[in-house]
């Protein structure tokens, strides 16, 4: 009777609601790379903020939280920032300006151009202003509510004239505009009145203007515009008058450093007659007269990379208004304010929690003067964070380039580690089963409080029975905004105590903890390079590879410097070694890890060694001096295979290490070629299986006990091409053997088109693409098996030789037996993922985020091909699957429906928005029923995925007190009934 009323208490199956928010997951919504900073007089609490991700915002320059955040464009990003007491206004790249309401960023008005917005200023006095917006056509005007006042056509300039840049004047608050022909020649200034759009007078401008337009090195300050051709800087007056020009190399400070040709402005920061240029060692900060009469003035020079910004004041009316000059060192940030006049500066503010170290050079600056003569200071920095300051204390800092995550793993910490943790968690009670017996055996040492009132005995009694646990009391270095989950503890305590290890554009790494998203350690490798993609220019892999419990994590990067391989501790990001790697005029292809790690040796031996391929498909050994490294190729060369997804040629191709005599160097030869632009066809997505670190369950068992034998191939690559040669798209889906460049399944698609997402894991490939003839999404799978038939119990009871673990070459390997069915998809989708577990026992989900800014599960069951289909189906249809595939009665398969449904129990994200997802990674917990997720985007969401429920652990809700005061009523009612029981039958044996 015990053990049937402690089941009742077991949690039922049920879906995901709206009241669980808050238990596990947790969300951090980020603003991106910052492009602008403004700031408005009416609110000197706050800074607004635009990013490279199209995100316009408003922060606390108190504690850097995020009062609102709005998505100005999903595509693209935001270049220009205004801000006036009245409003705000922000530009895109692509030629969409809007005006938001600075108090609640409520959007006021919007305006999208066909052609790119070249810059927004605010024109007319205090009484009416008006908004100015300059693209290469036209001129146009606006009241700051929107409505449109006046055009003015670059056609007033020349028939094939076009607008570059736009000023105030100085003295009468009317117009000054750039125009030019596409080539800059005939550059001439339009003086034009703000109030009317009337053009009123015509100068020209100088034939050094035109070049500069035509190079595009240039930049507005103020009302010049300031070139740099080579070592020549050079300002231009937009309203006309005489320039002035300056040889950078005549400077001493840039002529010892011998990088005069290197210089490039800096981004201008509304600094009135103030600007800089930098060549990574020296930063010139320079003056110009408003009306370009006294000409460039060198004000100072800074070492390393300087930030110039404005300050704003409460004083308003005083005249000669400080700029403010950032540097960041090794030892922290310098922040001096310094006179536009004279280039004398302020005694210098260190904040020396703020280094370049952890963060790089400045980028932007503002800074706010308070009425009591404090300054607050906002400050970003090559790694895309954001940093508050208050003199010298740094109050706060957003890691903005989490909002541009690359790759992210995983990492297990491993038992030790776990246990070493733990203890340093001295303010924390202990969890589960632990927790309980503790508190009974504190038991009789509680009972005193029965003599307490009778509310106050049941509140210590729950107090005592339920495990409750409080939060460690150290600090954790968490994002402002950051809500932690109520139970991240107890998740911890089922095997999800791991670290997000992340790289991201800014070259940099993060380490977060997955259950509360704490910032464990972070490392920036230095400026990023120049070539190829932003992702593409830092990878991480965990070693080593197929490894369980991984020791090292192996990161490469491209700097400005170079290419350079650094192996990393991942529990606290000690750099364990790093090397440069020269290549020539190559660059690195592919980093092949070797599995083995060498023991004892030399200390550059301590290391998991690898090979490097560059693209002459040349083969390096690193480290450089570690003999295990440069012995591998040559043990390993008839077993080592590399195969190439090359989508400029269009072509897929397989290699071996060719086996070569010592001193030589080797290459890669071709084995394979499968070339696809011969047949018209374009690669667009590619995948390799997931989680093959992990284990699996190699066999289904039907509903009448039979198996069948998945086809568990650890070379699979899948790969989607398209072919748009004809009147319309098809999409062709290949899954190959990397190894022998079999293709063991092919299939084409009509009308399909991209965007195609691709997810791989066990035997089965998932592809979700449009299908524009039909208007509509669809999702594909494939699923292949062993033709092999079952042979009965026999074998697996008691052993038999066909069933022993024996190692099989790839070229010795079945055909696979394809399944395949298509579904219906409500919705596009932007990332795709799958979930992992231990003994991969429990059925996997493939995780999705939408393009409707949700992030949704759709268990594998539910992507089935052998769902049966119903009865009315064609014969076609009854008859695409084998009868050894067939599914059984007996089997719990849901019939085949053509739509696949979008259950809001399935949506992991609740109601909270989760847009712009780029990747989705997966791992396992302690608990077999629960996967861990993280997603990374511009937002970063990470939740537990349950997908056949939690049958192995009680419901976080679990009434405790409920259920020990019920097991104590049946124990006591045991016992008062043995008692009476015993005692009845005493008498009854009396009478």
């Amino acid at each position: 009777g015990l053990l049937l009323h402690a089941a009742a208490w077991l949690p039922a199956a049920r879906g995901l609601f709206e009241d669980e928010v808050g238990h596990y997951e947790w969300m951090l919504q980020q603003i991106g790379m910052p492009t602008a900073l403004a700031h408005s007089a009416d609110a000197p609490d706050r800074v607004y903020l635009a990013s490279a991700s199209g995100v316009v915002a408003s922060v606390s320059v108190k504690d850097g939280t995020m009062q609102w955040r709005r998505h100005a464009t999903a595509q693209g990003s935001v270049k220009l920032l205004r801000a006036t007491s009245r409003g705000l206004f922000s530009v895109t790249d692509t030629g969409l300006v809007q005006a938001w309401k600075g108090t609640t960023g409520d959007l006021a008005w919007q305006r999208e151009y066909s052609a790119t917005v070249a810059d927004l200023i605010l024109a007319g006095g205090a009484a009416k202003q008006t908004v100015a917006i300059l693209r290469e056509s036209e001129l146009e005007a606006r009241t700051l509510a929107g409505k449109h006042e006046w055009s003015c056509q670059a056609t007033e300039a020349g028939t094939s004239a076009q607008f570059w840049a736009v000023a105030n004047r100085p003295d009468d608050g009317n117009l000054c505009v750039v125009a030019a022909s596409a080539d800059g020649s005939s550059a001439v200034s339009l003086h034009v009145d703000a109030s009317s759009g009337k053009v009123l007078e015509k100068t020209s401008l100088p034939a050094s203007v035109g070049r500069g337009l035509r190079r595009s090195a240039f930049t507005i300050a103020d009302t010049h515009l300031v070139f740099l051709v080579k070592t020549t800087l050079s300002a231009v007056p937009i309203c006309g008058g005489p320039g002035a020009e300056l040889d950078l190399s005549s400077i001493k400070a840039v002529a010892s450093s011998g990088k005069a040709s290197d210089f490039r402005l800096m981004q201008w920061q509304a600094t009135p007659g103030v600007f800089a240029v930098t060549n990574g060692a020296t930063t010139a900060v320079f003056g110009i007269n408003s009306k370009g009469s006294s000409g460039l003035k060198l004000l100072r020079t800074f070492d390393g990379v300087a930030v110039v910004g404005p300050i704003v004041s409460v004083h308003e009316d005083e005249t000669g208004q400080p700029v403010a000059v950032a540097t960041t060192k090794q030892d922290g940030t310098l922040i001096q304010l310094m006179d536009p006049a004279s280039g004398n500066v302020q005694p210098t503010m260190h904040a020396r929690e703020f280094t370049a170290v952890d963060h790089g050079p400045a980028h932007l600056l503002l800074v706010h003067e308070l009425g009591s003569g404090e300054h607050r200071i906002v400050v970003s920095a090559s790694d895309h964070s954001i940093a508050g300051l208050q003199g010298e204390k740094v109050m706060w800092v957003r890691e903005e380039g989490l909002a541009s995550i690359c790759h992210a793993v995983f990492y297990s910490r491993s038992a030790a580690a776990t246990v070493a943790e733990r203890l340093a968690r001295p303010e924390e009670e202990a969890g589960g089963l632990q927790a309980l017996g503790a508190q009974l055996t504190s038991l009789p040492g509680h009972l005193v409080e029965l003599v307490k009132e009778p509310a106050e005995i049941m509140a210590a009694f729950g107090r005592l029975v339920t495990p409750k646990r409080r939060r460690s009391q150290r600090e954790m270095r968490l994002m402002p905004n950051t809500r932690l989950p109520l139970n991240s503890e107890a998740l911890r305590d089922f095997g999800a105590d791991k670290l997000i290890i992340a790289a991201t554009q800014s070259m940099k790494l993060f380490a977060l903890e997955a259950t509360t998203s704490e910032i464990v350690w972070q490392k920036y490798l230095g400026a990023p390079g120049t070539d190829g993609e932003a992702c593409g220019r830092v990878s991480v892999q965990l070693l080593p590879v197929g490894s369980a419990h991984p020791t090292e994590l192996l990161v490469l990067a491209q700097l400005q410097g170079g290419q350079r391989v650094l192996w990393i501790e991942p529990l606290t990001g000690k750099i364990l070694r790093q090397e440069d790697v020269t290549l020539g005029a190559a660059h690195v292809a592919s980093i092949m890890p070797l599995r083995a790690r060498p023991e004892g040796g030399q200390a550059a031996e301590g290391v998991h060694p690898l090979l490097l391929i560059d693209s002459d498909r040349a083969v390096h050994a690193l480290p450089a001096d570690s003999i295990a490294a440069k012995k591998a190729p040559a043990e390993i060369s008839d077993r080592l295979f590399y195969y190439e997804v090359d989508t400029s040629a269009q072509t897929v191709q397989g290699f071996i290490v060719s086996a070569v005599g010592p001193g030589s160097k080797q290459h890669l030869t071709r084995l394979w070629n499968l070339e696809l632009s011969s047949a018209g066809e374009k690669i667009i997505a590619a995948a390799t299986p997931e989680h093959r670190e992990w284990d699996h369950v190699p066999v289904y068992i039907k509903g009448d006990a039979t198996i069948l034998y998945k086809y568990i191939n650890a070379n699979l690559l899948a790969v989607a091409t398209e072919d748009a040669s004809g009147n319309s798209t098809s999409l062709s889906l290949y899954v190959l053997d990397t190894v022998t460049g079999h293709v063991l399944h092919q299939s084409r698609i009509p009308n399909g088109a991209r965007p195609v997402h691709l997810v791989t894991c066990d035997n089965w490939v998932v592809m979700h693409y449009q299908n524009p003839g039909k208007t509509r999404f669809e999702v594909t799978v494939v699923e292949l098996f062993q033709g092999k038939a079952d042979d009965g119990p026999w074998d697996i009871l008691f052993g038999g030789r066909q069933m022993m673990n024996q190692t099989k070459s790839a070229h010795h390997l079945e055909t696979p037996v394809p399944l395949q069915q298509t579904y219906i998809f409500p919705s596009g989708v932007t990332a795709m993922g799958v979930t992992a577990t231990k003994k991969g026992i429990t059925p996997r989900s493939v995780v999705m985020a939408l393009t409707t800014e949700h992030v949704f599960r759709v268990s594998k069951d539910m992507l089935n091909p052998r769902r049966p289909y119903a009865a009315g189906a064609t014969g076609k249809e009854k008859g695409s699957t084998p009868a050894q595939f067939a599914p059984t009665k007996e089997e719990p398969l849901l019939p085949y429906a053509p739509v696949l449904p979008l259950k809001p129990t399935d949506v992991l994200t609740y109601y909270n928005p989760m847009g712009q997802v780029k990747g989705i990674a997966s791992s396992p917990s302690a608990l077999e029923s629960t996967s861990l997720v993280f997603c990374y985007g511009l937002d970063l969401f990470f939740t537990p995925v349950q997908s056949a429920k939690a049958y192995d652990v009680l419901s976080p809700g679990l009434d405790y007190i409920m259920l020990f005061l019920s097991i104590g009523v049946v124990v006591a009612m045991w016992v008062v009934t043995s008692v009476w029981a015993s005692r009845k039958a005493l008498q009854d044996r009396w009478q």
